[in-house]
């Protein structure tokens, strides 16, 4: 096969990709779009295709069927994009594990937090809803409690480290203390329910944290 040859089969390769990629993210932005508005289980395959302005069969091709849609559209709400990186992976948690001030150290984690919250809460409402309504939704609400309590347990373990933790409080109450309040649920309740702005949620996370945390 000549260079020639060989650059159009890439290219086309290639189109092919971006074509299939732009594809799903035509179906993970409707079906995410559709479980907010209408919950988990009034969202058919069907209803997501026509909303994308695809076929049924493009829907379960390019992403799958309803579970994985629901967990990826968690995923990337949980970090505001597509990458495949963990939030206490990013270079905004990374910094907290440079920083020496316990105090700061909370106060920027429970801004991440606050963030991530105000992106996730309305699909993590979804995914809390249907879990009682589908296996697989369920063992994905498990997943979802196991890592913010890994979450947790990093930061508790470094709060420890820095020696910032109030006196008398161990290492695993540190942990539940966090895993109780990095749930976007809070969020929902307190920012969608009750109205508060995005700006008052953040303050109180952070002085509730520093509260039950810090010496």
């Amino acid at each position: 096969m000549n260079s020639r040859s060989e650059k159009k089969v890439a290219y086309r390769s290639t189109l092919r990709a971006e074509q299939a990629a732009a594809t799903c993210e035509l179906v993970l932005d409707a079906a995410t779009r559709l479980f907010i508005e209408r919950g988990y289980a009034a969202t058919s395959i069907d209803l997501i295709a026509e909303t994308a302005g695809v076929g049924r069969s493009t829907v379960f091709a390019a992403a799958g069927g309803k579970p994985w849609l629901l967990k990826t559209a968690l995923d990337r709400t949980i970090v505001g994009d597509d990458e495949q990186v963990p939030l206490i992976d990013r270079p905004q948690a990374r910094k907290l594990f440079e920083m020496s001030d316990p105090t700061k150290i909370v106060t920027e984690y429970a801004a991440i937090i606050s963030d991530a919250a105000q992106r996730v809460s309305a699909i993590y409402e979804v995914v809390r809803a249907a879990a009682g309504l589908d296996d697989e939704v369920h063992q994905l609400w498990r997943e979802i409690s196991e890592q913010r309590l890994t979450g947790a347990s990093t930061i508790a373990a470094l709060l420890k480290k820095k020696r910032g933790l109030r006196r008398g409080l161990s290492v695993d109450s540190a942990r539940d203390v966090i895993w109780i309040y990095n749930d976007p649920g809070l969020h929902h309740a307190l920012a969608g329910e009750r109205g508060w702005s995005q700006v008052r949620y953040r303050d109180w996370l952070t002085d509730t944290l520093r509260h039950q945390l810090l010496g």
